[in-house]
Formats: C-alpha cells, sequence, structure tokens
C-alpha cells in the first residue's frame, strides 16, 4: 500500500525541521563569507560537503564553481531541478560587506543555497524517494548578478566560459538536458504578504533581458597640463559617447523598457596625464529582443560619434545578457507551489497576484538567468519576504531567519511530492500545459543570433 502524500509531506517537513538550525547556520555562513560569480569557491564547497555529507555523488566545477547533484526515485523522468544562486554583490558601503573586497549578499542568494540544501535534507532524511516516480536535481549555480563583465569576457576569451550567468553555462555545457521542471525563490521586501507565488495570466511585459557592451576607447596621451593638445582624450570621448545615449532617450518606447545603464571601469592612468585608455561595462535592457537589439544600435551609434568627435577610436563587444521573460508558465505548477506554501504560512500570507512566474503588467526592469531557463522549460518561482530595505541597497538586511531560510525548503520538497507522486501525472499535467519558446539544443544559436555570432 503507497504511502499518502499527506504522510510523505509530513516526512520531509519534520526532517528539515529536525535539521533547522543547520539550514540557518548553514545562511548565515554564507553570508559571512560573500564571493561574486564564478568565484564562489568556499560557497561550492560548501554545498558539496554537505550534499556529499548526504551520501549524494557531486559533480563539481561546472561553469567553473557549480556544483551539481541527483537524488534519483523510482523512474528517471520526469526530472525536477532546484536552484540555488550562490553569488553576491559588490557594495562596499554595505555596513556588513567583506572590508576586502566590498562584496556582501544584498541579493539574498545565500538564502537560495540553505533552501536547496534543506530540499536535499528533507528528501534524503525523510526517506521518501523510494516513493516517488522521477528524479530531483540539486544545482548550485554561480553568477546570477552580471558584475565583473571585463574579467568574464576575458575568460570568455580563453574559453573557459561562455556567458555571464551560470544557468546559462548549465545549459551551454548540457545540464538541463534531461531537466523537465525548475524550482527557484528569491528574497524580496513586501510586508504584506510572507510569500509570494503569483498565478501566470496572459503574456505580456515582465522582467527585462538586456545586452552586455564591453567599451573601449583609445586615444593619445600627452601631458594634461603642459600639452593637452597634443593628446586625444578617451574619457570625453566615453563621455560624449554616454551624452549621445541620453540624447535619444525620448526615443525608447515606453512598452519596450529600455534601460542603458553603464560604469567606467578605466577611466585613465594619471590624473596630469590626458586619459588614453578607457573601459566602460554597459547593459542595455529591454522587455523583448527586438527591442533589445534596436537600443543596441542606437547605443553604437552614440559610442561612435563620441569617438568621433574627439579624434579618438572605439571598440564595442556586445556580449550575451540575459533572456527577457518567457510567456506565462504552468498554472498547475504555479498552483501546486502557492497550495503548499499557504499550507505553511497560512492563505492570508500567500499573494498569487504578484505574477512571479514571472509575468506582470509592465516591464520590471529587472533581470535574471532564471528568464534563460523559463524560455526552454516550465519554472516554478516565488518571492520570499523576509528581508527589509532594499533590495541591492547598503540597508539590506534579513529580518525573518525562519522564513529566509527554512520555510522555502519545506515548500519545494512538499511541491515535488506532488508533482512526483503517482506516476508523476501532476508532473506531466504541468509540462503538458507549457510550450518553451526555444528548444533546449536552440538556446545557444538564439544567442548567436542575437549577438551576429559572436
Amino acid at each position: 500500500m503507497p504511502t499518502s502524500k499527506k504522510r510523505l509531506k509530513a516526512r520531509v517537513c519534520q526532517a528539515i525541521d529536525a535539521r533547522a538550525d543547520a539550514i540557518v547556520a548553514i545562511g548565515e555562513a554564507i553570508w559571512r563569507n560573500p564571493e561574486i560569480g564564478y568565484k564562489e569557491v568556499n560557497t561550492a564547497e560548501v554545498v558539496a560537503r554537505e550534499l556529499q555529507a548526504l551520501g549524494l555523488d557531486c559533480e563539481r566545477e561546472i561553469g567553473l564553481t557549480g556544483v551539481l547533484a541527483k537524488i534519483r526515485g523510482r523512474k528517471r523522468r520526469p526530472n525536477i531541478a532546484v536552484l540555488g544562486e550562490m553569488d553576491c554583490l559588490i557594495i562596499p558601503e554595505h555596513p556588513e560587506a567583506d572590508p576586502a573586497t566590498g562584496a556582501v549578499h544584498a541579493c539574498g542568494h545565500h538564502a537560495q543555497v540553505a533552501n536547496m540544501l534543506g530540499v536535499a535534507f528533507g528528501l534524503v532524511d525523510g526517506d521518501v524517494m523510494s516513493e516517488l516516480d522521477g528524479t530531483v536535481t540539486l544545482m548550485a549555480v554561480p553568477s546570477e548578478e552580471p558584475l565583473d563583465i571585463e574579467w568574464r569576457q576575458l575568460m570568455r576569451r580563453r574559453k573557459k566560459l561562455h556567458f555571464l550567468g551560470g544557468k546559462q553555462e548549465f545549459i551551454h555545457d548540457g545540464y538541463f538536458r534531461d531537466v523537465d521542471i525548475a524550482l527557484m525563490d528569491h528574497i524580496a521586501i513586501n510586508p504584506n504578504h510572507r510569500i509570494s507565488a503569483g498565478i501566470p495570466k496572459q503574456p505580456g511585459p515582465g522582467m527585462d533581458g538586456f545586452l552586455a557592451k564591453l567599451i573601449r576607447f583609445r586615444g593619445r596621451e600627452a601631458h594634461a597640463g603642459v600639452a593637452p593638445e597634443e593628446g586625444v582624450n578617451a574619457l570625453n570621448a566615453a563621455m560624449l559617447g554616454v551624452l549621445g545615449i541620453h540624447a535619444q532617450r525620448e526615443t525608447f518606447r515606453g512598452q519596450d523598457g529600455i534601460r542603458v545603464h553603464q560604469i567606467i571601469s578605466r577611466g585613465g592612468d594619471s590624473v596630469n596625464v590626458v586619459p588614453a585608455d578607457v573601459t566602460v561595462e554597459m547593459m542595455v535592457r529591454g522587455a523583448t529582443v527586438e527591442a533589445i537589439k534596436q537600443a543596441s544600435t542606437k547605443v553604437d551609434r552614440a559610442l561612435k560619434a563620441g569617438a568621433m568627435a574627439t579624434g579618438a577610436t572605439v571598440g564595442i563587444q556586445d556580449i550575451p545578457g540575459y533572456l527577457p521573460s518567457a510567456p506565462a508558465g504552468s498554472a498547475t505548477l504555479a498552483k501546486t507551489l502557492a497550495a503548499n506554501m499557504a499550507a505553511l504560512v497560512g492563505a492570508d500570507q500567500v499573494d498569487t497576484g504578484s505574477d512571479v512566474s514571472p509575468r506582470v503588467k509592465v516591464p520590471s526592469g529587472g533581470v535574471s538567468d532564471g528568464n534563460d531557463v523559463a524560455n526552454i522549460m516550465p519554472i516554478a518561482s516565488m518571492l520570499v519576504n523576509a528581508a527589509e530595505g532594499s533590495l541591492h541597497g547598503r540597508d539590506f538586511r534579513i529580518t525573518d531567519k525562519e522564513l529566509a531560510y527554512v520555510v522555502p525548503a519545506k515548500g519545494w520538497a512538499m511541491t515535488i511530492i506532488d508533482l512526483l507522486y503517482g506516476g508523476a501525472a501532476l508532473a506531466r499535467k504541468a509540462l503538458s500545459e507549457y510550450r518553451p519558446p526555444i528548444a533546449k539544443n536552440a538556446y545557444v544559436d538564439v544567442w548567436r543570433d542575437i549577438v551576429g555570432g559572436r
């Protein structure tokens, strides 16, 4: 006689509760040791150590630092991936930032890793996979935050990386080939609800995608006080290029959600030398691929004009960013997640109107390589409102550690049981509801077309 879903869920929740202190400790330890994308060596070590202690085989160094392990049930498919992002941000002004690097988890990704490991504890310690018809793949993925573009482009030229985002590397390297459904969450700040787990609605503008640019202006150095006329000021060229972009903002349509922003990562070598070598890192965000491509053309035109005006030269490298949101996902998947979270925190504390699957009515301006996964398979996502301050801000902090680290693990484990129970009927229903716009084996070609083969 098969064990009921209710009893299986009770077992995983009891197993997670038994490890609650350890799960919180893992999340807090990662918070205290932040690492930026593709450099999460210590975080990857924590993940691998915990998974191996459960008796799971780990594959490591996927996309430099990624970690993967599988928990097998009675059948190989469907295969459900639980994603945990390992990287952080650089915000030196944050009071808990690493004093040497300025790194801090003001994005809340450290909680995702704790959630993912909590799922593993629940499924293994609760001994439920022998009664489920499918596989669970645990993915600790690097680099969701598109930082350090110049270094990453260097890694791309050396063929050590192909994309800015870790999930994209997993796609490129074939690790999503046998995955059917993906699950992921993100810390958020909403005092009105503990969980936001929206139900997919009609397609419309959602999270943006982006194209990255690495721009190098070259001029000619000269003594800035004695003979500036002998130089060619590459910094002035860059500034004129940015002003040219500003002059075109009224031509960006509101519904396209275009955002163009940049940093000057190298502005010259000495204040008394005319700047001759200036590097700019830039992102062109938009709600659709076509809008991004059109805006990118305008941006390039402005940058070239800045160089022409000063007599400098400019090189512009387009780098694959992240895709915009996919069409609305599986209602079955979203409703199953919302029901399980309601059982944990109360129905009145689960907002199903935010539509975080991830469709919203206007472009959000946010980007995520989770979009890229959602373009090739159904994905369930939720926002965990366990923080205060501002996301990506100096005042960000976790305020509810149980909600941030432990509760989502229970919700995901319960959802996995629903999906894989009884011949995985619910998972198969969810799969039947979603037709991804991009075939897995066509993903790389889509980006090659966007960046013109680069």
